[in-house]
C-alpha cells in the first residue's frame, strides 16, 4: 500500500519558500537588466514566429520582465539567460505569489481555472484591439491631447509603424529618432516624444512607482506596472519592448484606466463623471457592433419587452429565426490591481453588484420572450477575463439570488468583438455549441470559436466595422507612395 504524503507544516512551508524567493534574486542579480530583457525579447520573438510555444506565451514574459526591472542589478554576465532561467521566473510567480495561493480555497475548483484564463489573457485578434481604440476612444480625442499630448490616431500611427520597424522586423531595440517622419502630423518629434513620455519607463522609475504601491523584490503575484508602462527606456536613448503584446493590450485594454488616472489628478468628481460616461460609450460601442451584423428590426430595445419600470432589464436583445440573444453591458467600478491581487473582498462586490444583477436582468427580459433557444451574453471588460472559469463560484455564492441559467455566458469584449465578426447563423451556432459544451471542456466563447474553426473555416474572428475603421485611417494619414509600395 502507498504510504501517504505528509504535508508540511506551515512554518515548514513558510521556510521553504523563503528559500525559493532567496534563489530566485540570486538569479536575477546575476544578469543585467538588459541581458534579461533581450533575452525575454527573444523569447517574444520566437513566440510571434510560432504561437504553438508554451513557454514564450507572453503572459509569462510580462512576468520576467516585470522582476527583472524590480530587481537585475548591474552584474553582467558572458551569457543571456536561458530559457529555462525565464521559466522560472514564471514558476516563482506560481510558487510565491502572495494572493494566488488560495485560488482553490477562495473559489473553488475553478480557481486554477481562474489563473489558466488569466494565463490567456492576451488571446485577442490584434486587428480587433487596434480597431477598437480608433472606435471606443474616439470621444476622447481631445482629452488625450490635452493629457498626454498624443490623439487616439497620433498613438494608433504610432503603434502601426512600431509593428513594421520593430516587432515585424524581430528587432530588439529602437530609438526615438526611428519614429519620427519628417512633415507628418502625428510622427512629429513632439508627438513622438509625448508618446514614449506615457507609455515608457527607466528601471529607476519603475522601482520607485512600485515601490510607493508597496511592491517590493520580493512581492510576487502583485500589480506589473509593466502594463502601464510596456516600453522600457534602458540608455543612451535606446527603447526596447519585451513583450509586444503588452503594448498592444495597453493601448486598448488599458486606455480606459490611464484616461483615468488623469482625471483622477483634476478632482473625484471628475473621475465619477468620467466612469459614468465612459459606462454608456461602452454600451453603445457593444450595441454598434451588434447593429452592424444584423438588421435594425432584429436588434430590440429591452425596454419595449420589459414594459413595466420597476423591473430589471438589459440593454438589448437581438432576434433571429425564433431565437433570442440578450445582451447585458457591465462596465463595473473596480481598480485595475483588484484581479491582479486577488483581492476577494472587491471581487465579491463586484460579483454581486454587477455579475449577479446582470444574470438576473437577462434572466427578466427573457421570461418576456416565448422561442425555444434564448441565450444571454453579459459582456465585461477585458480584464475580467477569468470571470466566467469561476462561475460554478459565483453560482455556489448567490445561488438565491438567481437562476443562472446555463445558457447566459460570460464573455469579454474581445471575445465578443469577434463572435460578432460572424454572420447571423454562425452567431447562433457558436453559442448553441458554447451552451452544449461541459465546463471541463471550456465555456470561453473564443476558445468554443477555435475548436469549431478546424470543421468549419467561415468561422471568423476579425470584425469587419473595426477592421475598415483601421484601414480608413491608414489610407487618409499615410501618403499614398507608401502605401503602394
Amino acid at each position: 500500500m502507498k504510504a501517504t504524503k505528509k504535508k508540511l507544516s506551515f512554518s515548514k512551508q513558510n521556510r521553504l519558500k523563503k528559500i525559493e524567493a532567496g534563489n530566485i534574486i540570486i538569479l536575477l542579480r546575476s544578469y543585467t537588466l538588459e541581458q534579461w530583457l533581450r533575452a525575454i525579447r527573444k523569447l517574444n520573438i520566437e513566440y510571434d514566429k510560432n504561437n504553438e510555444l508554451i513557454r514564450a506565451k507572453p503572459e509569462f514574459l510580462v512576468v520576467g520582465a516585470d522582476l527583472a526591472l524590480k530587481v537585475a542589478r548591474n552584474n553582467e554576465n558572458n551569457n543571456l539567460p536561458t530559457e529555462q532561467e525565464c521559466y522560472a521566473l514564471f514558476n516563482a510567480e506560481i510558487n510565491l505569489s502572495e494572493g494566488r495561493q488560495s485560488l482553490i480555497k477562495v473559489f473553488g475548483i475553478g480557481g486554477t481555472s481562474f489563473l489558466a484564463a488569466w494565463q490567456n489573457r492576451f488571446h485577442y485578434t490584434p486587428a480587433n484591439m487596434v480597431g477598437r481604440m480608433l472606435v471606443l476612444y474616439e470621444a476622447y480625442n481631445e482629452k488625450l491631447l490635452e493629457f498626454l499630448g498624443v490623439s487616439i490616431e497620433d498613438m494608433y500611427l504610432i503603434l502601426m509603424l512600431i509593428s513594421g520597424m520593430y516587432q515585424n522586423e524581430h528587432k530588439y531595440y529602437f530609438k526615438k529618432e526611428d519614429l519620427i517622419l519628417e512633415g507628418s502630423e502625428y510622427l512629429s518629434e513632439e508627438k513622438i516624444s509625448n508618446f514614449l513620455n506615457s507609455f515608457s519607463i527607466t528601471q529607476k522609475e519603475y522601482q520607485e512607482v512600485s515601490k510607493s504601491e508597496k511592491i517590493y523584490e520580493k512581492s510576487f503575484g502583485r500589480f506589473k506596472f509593466l502594463i502601464r508602462y510596456p516600453i522600457i527606456e534602458t540608455s543612451d536613448d535606446k527603447y526596447t519592448i519585451p513583450v509586444y503584446e503588452q503594448l498592444l493590450d495597453t493601448l486598448s485594454n488599458n486606455l480606459y484606466f490611464t484616461l483615468l488616472e488623469n482625471y483622477a489628478k483634476i478632482g473625484s468628481k471628475d473621475s465619477k463623471t468620467f466612469m459614468d460616461e465612459f459606462g454608456l460609450v461602452l454600451e453603445n460601442y457593444v450595441l454598434d457592433l451588434a447593429r452592424e451584423r444584423f438588421k435594425r428590426n432584429q436588434l430590440v430595445d429591452a425596454n419595449k419587452i420589459v414594459r413595466k419600470n420597476s423591473e430589471l432589464r438589459c440593454e438589448a436583445v437581438i432576434i433571429h429565426k425564433k431565437q433570442a440573444l440578450a445582451i447585458e453591458v457591465k462596465k463595473m467600478y473596480f481598480r485595475r490591481d483588484d484581479i491582479d491581487n486577488m483581492d476577494k473582498v472587491n471581487i465579491d462586490k463586484l460579483l454581486k453588484n454587477h455579475i449577479v444583477k446582470a444574470f438576473k436582468q437577462i434572466e427578466n427580459t427573457l421570461s418576456y420572450i416565448r422561442y425555444k433557444s434564448n441565450y444571454g451574453l453579459i459582456v465585461i471588460p477585458d480584464i475580467m477575463i477569468g470571470l466566467e472559469a469561476i462561475k460554478s463560484y459565483i453560482v455556489e455564492k448567490y445561488k438565491d439570488e438567481a437562476q443562472f441559467n446555463s445558457n447566459t455566458f460570460l464573455c469579454t469584449l474581445s471575445f465578443y468583438e469577434a463572435l460578432m465578426a460572424n454572420d447571423d447563423d454562425a452567431i447562433f451556432e457558436i453559442l448553441e455549441t458554447t451552451k452544449s459544451r461541459d465546463f471541463s471542456e471550456g465555456t470561453d466563447i473564443i476558445m468554443v470559436m477555435l475548436s469549431m474553426k478546424d470543421a468549419n473555416p467561415s468561422i471568423q474572428f476579425a470584425n469587419s466595422l473595426l477592421v475598415n475603421k483601421r484601414d480608413e485611417l491608414l489610407k487618409k494619414a499615410v501618403p499614398s507612395k507608401y502605401i503602394e509600395q
